[in-house]
């Protein structure tokens, strides 16, 4: 019985140690997106725990698609898409994923990667 407890206690503290935090980008607002889509400048506003140096390091494998501006101090990064179509912008999905974001919030609502750009990047 005492190593059972023992063995429960370790795989609890296991999961607590190793456990991953799922991070959530945000839109400034569905406007500002629609406006992006439209110019071919999209404003993601990234998690704290996404550093610039992540950003830079990630963003540089995808310059064939879009280059990414980053203000470390509000976090926002912004898009400017090569070529503003659907297949180039799903490619920002990739980016994200890279930088350990799961989930994107626009207005009140919250979607995964794939529901954000059937919604709102197609």
């Amino acid at each position: 019985m005492k190593k059972l407890s023992f063995l429960l206690l370790a795989l609890v503290l296991n999961f607590l140690a190793f456990g991953q935090k799922s991070l959530t980008a945000a839109v400034t607002s569905k406007k500002d997106l629609a406006n992006g889509l439209q110019s071919g400048h999209i404003e993601l506003i990234l998690p704290a725990e996404v550093s610039e140096e992540n950003v830079t390091m990630y963003a540089k494998y995808y310059t064939n698609m879009f280059t990414v501006d980053f203000n470390a101090d509000t976090h926002v990064a912004t898009f400017h898409m090569l070529s503003n179509d659907a297949n180039s912008r799903r490619v920002i999905l990739r980016f994200l994923s890279a930088n350990q974001i799961v989930y994107v919030q626009v207005a009140d609502s919250i979607f995964d990667l794939g529901s954000f750009f059937d919604n709102y990047l197609n």
